[in-house]
């Protein structure tokens, strides 16, 4: 090779024929030539990208030459490096072919059929992974045109999918994915010919497809069964739950692909559907069955709803669902020498009066509303099965109003009721519409990114959802007016029994079900009840979407009257908390804030519920997904309750709430913002040293900054004098005295550190917007600042706790006349005192004992018990004998 002309441009023809060279002066590889062979390889994969969307002639030379032939000899010579080189030139070189008369050129030939038929040494890892990889890049070129460059008609020969069967069941995640992405990609072409071939040849596969969901499933539910509610099995259940909803979504896919469809359905639904969901939720017939938790089944019957399509699949289950006895399972899973088999049910010894019992799987979903379980489990996963028929998109709708169950209908559907269902459309999905949070009167305004999915336009108004339900209505008649004919055998058995049911009845909704739902209303109101507020969010969203369909004026009379009871209840067990706990506003404001959360979203929740639930905060578990533990908790969830039932009796009743989110009523003034430009003429500053703790609105940590210090009766406000205009000042920052915590500084009294919080949101929990300390040029200033601070700290905070009063229609108490508090205030407060003199307030207050030592903090110590405070700071020795003298 050494006598070889090397060209200095690399991209060109000149050099791809000097690398032809090379190949064909090193035709056998040796240990001498091996380096040399690897870099010719990566190099002819660089010219041809080059060549494709450069220079015509570099893939004529290419082809004319052959060079593919020299690709194969080098890899019957079984050189493991070379190999890996090779298939990653290959690759990379088919990857970025863009033009389809070079993909064609690369074709031609057979070689590239060769290259996949050839025997890889594919234990190697390395050589799997590039192998694998070639195969996933060849199937995304596959379309009608190219097709017959892989698939030979006439001879009846597939190496990319023949080879491709060989590697279903390998013994890594990456290589079974790979195959699952590759023989989707070949079923989607549309050439009969190879549709018949691939049909033919890959029905073992899509067997051991569904017996891999099934085996995935029992796993899963064996691990639910014995895991605590911890994070460390929350993670390994996450992991298991990703790998079958994975698998589900490709089957599905499978299934939207006519080719496959008819006979994976039949698959789907007799060796996963029903032996083992349907057995699952229903009287146990044979010792040895395989059965799941019934927890497990609701759980993969939601999801299996939520993400296939295919409507002969979902309408045969849903069916048998609604409408079929036992008996109608004639096969069930076992477990035989270690594996599972498929066997039909022996009938010999039934368990009886349950064999022939009607609607046996739709009455086992009523049962999992019983409040009496022990925990909301089955509640959770009965609503999201309910939740998940809504929202699929299998065109079922006909089915689903046989069975008496709630689905729009034009004809049902009064223009009363035409109001109602607009209202409550826009009350049942947060995830549709975006949730507005009023402007409370703070002084920092949260920013947030308004939430709109699935493009809503922003302005809709209540007549434009009237129209849209309208037109969806009539869209719907039109495009179904009647049950479909369905040829498939497996719905065929069902049919009949839909076709004789009796019409729906005027409420279009089976009153059992609605007795259902509203136990789980009823079942909040009651002490110690086990419902998790997840799950009471997951019930209000089922009622509104069942109440946009039902036009029954006792359903929803009945509906508010409870909705009314049981807010009542919990408000007598919340409101003797309101006046008595310190705490309590930041607990409503933040469960608040927490409400406004649409926490129904099933693409990150419903796993971890699988797993008894956890009843305490170090399981890791946000509290709307777990019990409450201790007094803070239960009124906590109690709040939670309080404001989803609150939300549902507004919205049926069609009432607006105007007194949430709460806000301070008889505002003098609008709350001021950064930036604003503020009069200072009738303000009382305070000239201090801001010294950041951490990063804020202010500065860096550790800068000094010199700022004035003003509150109004809900602010506190830092301003910076503003140079253009006396008396002005600019704000640089602002923030609630509500939430704003201060403390003196043990080694200097001229210092106090402020913690300023931010409102809690949507976005963002509650947490510090300024870690600060202030300080002043003397102690007087300093306590002064500190009087002012927390005298409006108290303002600010009876106001607010004034505000949710008059929402929740608590009378408010003053702490003051109350004989006892469960919490003391934090802050050390000498009623009485003007800013600056405090001292001196309290000493005069008692000139007749000024002569007696000690006299001073013992009265004052006294005067604060009588207050029913905190007592003051300790007296510094110099200053209070410099005020004796």
């Amino acid at each position: 090779s050494g006598s070889l002309w090397k060209p200095k441009n690399p991209h060109s023809l000149e050099y791809l024929k000097y690398l032809q060279g090379v190949l064909t002066k090193n035709e056998k590889v040796t240990e001498n030539n091996k380096k040399i062979l690897v870099e010719a390889l990566r190099a002819i994969a660089e010219i041809l990208i080059w060549g494709d969307q450069n220079d015509a002639s570099v893939f004529d030379f290419f082809l004319e030459r052959q060079m593919l032939l020299y690709f194969l000899k080098i890899m019957e010579q079984g050189n493991t490096p070379l190999n890996v080189q090779l298939l990653q030139t290959l690759n990379i070189l088919f990857e970025n072919i863009r033009h389809e008369t070079s993909l064609y050129f690369l074709l031609s030939n057979n070689h590239v059929n060769s290259i996949i038929s050839h025997k890889f040494d594919l234990q190697n890892d390395e050589i799997m992974a590039y192998y694998i990889s070639f195969l996933k890049t060849l199937s995304f070129k596959l379309n009608p045109a190219t097709i017959h460059f892989f698939f030979n008609e006439t001879t009846e020969e597939f190496p990319l999918l023949v080879e491709v069967l060989k590697l279903y069941n390998w013994n890594e995640s990456m290589v079974r994915i790979a195959v699952r992405n590759i023989l989707l990609n070949i079923v989607r072409v549309q050439d009969d010919s190879m549709i018949i071939f691939a049909i033919k040849h890959t029905k073992e596969y899509l067997s051991e497809l569904i017996d891999s969901l099934v085996g995935l499933s029992l796993e899963m539910d064996t691990f639910v069964r014995s895991a605590e509610n911890v994070l460390a099995n929350r993670e390994r259940l996450r992991g298991k739950v990703d790998d079958l909803i994975d698998l589900i979504h490709y089957i599905g896919e499978l299934l939207d692909v006519e080719a496959v469809a008819e006979s994976l359905s039949i698959l789907v639904t007799t060796r996963y559907l029903s032996p083992l969901l349907l057995s699952s939720i229903s009287p146990r017939r044979d010792n040895h069955s395989l059965l799941l938790t019934p927890i497990s089944a609701l759980f993969f019957f939601s999801e299996f709803l939520l993400i296939v399509r295919h409507h002969e699949t979902i309408y045969t289950f849903l069916s048998s669902f609604l409408f079929d006895t036992q008996n109608t399972l004639t096969t069930h899973w076992i477990r035989h020498n270690e594996k599972y088999c498929l066997e039909p049910i022996t009938l010999s010894s039934p368990t009886g009066e349950y064999v022939n019992e009607d609607h046996v799987f739709f009455d086992f979903l009523l049962e999992a509303f019983d409040s009496s379980q022990a925990d909301d489990s089955k509640a959770f996963y009965g609503l999201m099965l309910i939740y998940s028929m809504f929202q699929n998109n299998a065109d079922v709708g006909e089915l689903l109003s046989a069975a008496n169950f709630p689905v729009l209908k034009e004809s049902t559907t009064t223009s009363l009721a035409q109001q109602n269902l607009a209202r409550l459309r826009i009350a049942s999905t947060s995830s549709i519409s975006k949730r507005t949070r009023a402007i409370t009167e703070i002084g920092v305004e949260a920013t947030e990114e308004d939430e709109i999915f699935h493009d809503v336009p922003e302005e809709q108004t209540l007549e434009d959802l009237v129209d849209d339900v309208l037109v969806d209505t009539e869209n719907s008649a039109i495009s179904d007016p009647e049950p479909k004919n369905v040829e498939s055998e497996s719905r065929s058995r069902f049919q009949s029994a839909v076709d004789e049911l009796p019409p729906p009845s005027t409420s279009g909704c089976d009153g059992r079900l609605f007795d259902a739902l509203s136990s789980i209303i009823k079942a909040v109101g009651t002490d110690d009840n086990r419902i998790r507020p997840i799950t009471l969010e997951l019930a209000c969203l089922v009622i509104r979407q069942i109440l946009m369909t039902v036009d029954d004026e006792k359903v929803h009379t009945s509906l508010t009257k409870l909705c009314f009871e049981v807010r009542l209840k919990l408000l007598s067990s919340i409101g003797q908390y309101v006046n008595g706990e310190n705490l309590f506003l930041e607990w409503f404001e933040d469960e608040y804030a927490e409400f406004e959360v649409n926490h129904v979203n099933f693409d990150i929740i419903g796993h971890e519920m699988l797993l008894p639930p956890a009843a305490t905060p170090l399981s890791n578990l946000l509290l709307h997904k777990r019990l409450p533990s201790g007094f803070e908790e239960r009124i906590r969830t109690q709040i939670v309750f309080y404001l989803h039932i609150r939300k549902l009796e507004r919205d049926l009743t069609g009432e607006g709430d105007t007194e949430l989110p709460v806000r301070v009523l008889n505002s003098d003034q609008e709350p001021v913002a950064i930036g604003d430009c503020i009069n200072l003429h009738n303000s009382d500053l305070l000239s201090c040293t801001v010294v950041p703790q951490q990063l804020c609105s202010l500065g860096k940590p550790g800068d000094r900054l010199a700022r004035f210090l003003v509150t109004d009766r809900l602010q506190l406000i830092l301003v910076e004098p503003d140079s253009r205009k006396a008396g002005w000042a600019i704000v640089r920052f602002v923030g609630l005295l509500q939430d704003t915590t201060i403390n003196g500084d043990s080694t200097d009294s001229k210092v106090l550190h402020v913690v300023v919080e931010g409102q809690p949101s949507r976005i963002k929990k509650r947490h510090p917007v300024l870690t600060a300390k202030f300080i002043f040029d003397d102690h007087i200033r300093c306590m002064a600042a500190k009087q002012r601070l927390t005298k409006g700290r108290q303002t600010a905070r009876g106001l607010k706790l004034q505000a949710i009063c008059s929402a929740l229609g608590v009378p408010r108490i003053d702490p003051a006349t109350m004989t006892s508090s469960p919490r003391m205030n934090p802050f050390r407060i000498v009623k009485g005192c003007a800013p600056g003199s405090v001292r001196k307030t309290v000493s005069t207050s008692s000139s007749s004992s000024q002569g007696r030592p000690g006299h001073y903090s013992a009265n004052l110590r006294s005067a604060s018990r009588n207050a029913g405070m905190i007592p003051d700071d300790p007296t510094q020795p110099s200053s209070s004998s410099e005020r004796r003298s």
